[in-house]
């Protein structure tokens, strides 16, 4: 997958929620992976497959009643990818 077909969105969300994010938002198989961006820093930052981008939008809005974070611009200094 190039760089091309990937929407990267960074969010800013309670630690205690990282775990129950991450096992929700990959169960969908090769539709997002999300990381966090530093180590002690409550931001995760999610690349999606762009063909996927409108699926993970309505997950995260539906997550969104159950958890609260909030997307935020991409952190300063954060590593790159790939």
């Amino acid at each position: 997958m190039s760089v091309k077909e990937i929407v990267v969105r960074n969010f800013k969300v309670d630690p205690s929620d990282i775990v129950f994010l991450k096992a929700v938002l990959e169960s969908y198989e090769g539709m997002v992976v999300m990381r966090t961006l530093e180590v002690g820093k409550p931001v995760i930052e999610l690349l999606i497959a762009r063909d996927f981008a409108d699926t993970v939008d309505a997950v995260l809005r539906d997550l969104q009643k159950q958890v609260a974070f909030e997307e935020v611009p991409r952190p300063e200094g954060a590593p790159s990818w790939p």
